[in-house]
């Protein structure tokens, strides 16, 4: 119970507590996995401060973005998804998947990020490794949150745990 409401104030101050061009004292990203039985797909929605993106994308050799202005990079869609290939990684039922880039949205201070992993017939069991901005971000914390259409089950991922695995 007590990561639940761990989860829900990570989520608040994410949600309501974000200053846009404001430092904040917290670093967490939010992984929400959908299984979509319709079209037998996980729907991956990833929500995470731009300015920390900006940060772990200037690690891996990539600055001069401009993340949503007018001068961005044109490639910054690619430069994304390459700094999330080796950073964020799922198994599905014992079995490694790749997922693919579907888009992207900025949002104030945040960016959304969507992908999707086809062919998944039936959701039993999810290994999850989440690395994400742990190489810049010492308390880096990466929710993942799996909704399998029975309930929503959560794992908690950082710099010490980077690799979880959920029975649903």
């Amino acid at each position: 119970m007590k990561i639940v409401k761990f989860l829900f104030f990570i989520f608040c101050l994410l949600t309501f507590g974000a200053n846009s061009g404001k430092a904040h004292p917290f670093y967490v990203s939010i992984c929400q996995v959908d299984f979509n039985k319709k079209n037998h797909s996980l729907e991956i929605s990833l929500k995470v401060f731009a300015n920390d993106l900006l940060l772990g994308l200037k690690n891996a050799g990539r600055s001069k973005i401009y993340l949503g202005e007018e001068k961005e990079n044109p490639n910054t869609d690619e430069y994304i998804f390459d700094y999330l290939k080796p950073n964020l990684k799922f198994k599905v039922n014992d079995t490694s998947q790749v997922y693919s880039f579907i888009g992207r949205e900025i949002e104030t201070d945040v960016i959304w990020v969507y992908l999707e992993i086809k062919d998944i017939s039936e959701l039993k069991k999810i290994e999850v490794e989440c690395k994400l901005l742990t190489e810049v971000l010492d308390s880096q914390n990466n929710i993942i949150q799996i909704n399998n259409g029975d309930g929503i089950k959560s794992l908690l991922l950082n710099k010490r745990k980077q690799r979880d695995t959920l029975i649903l």
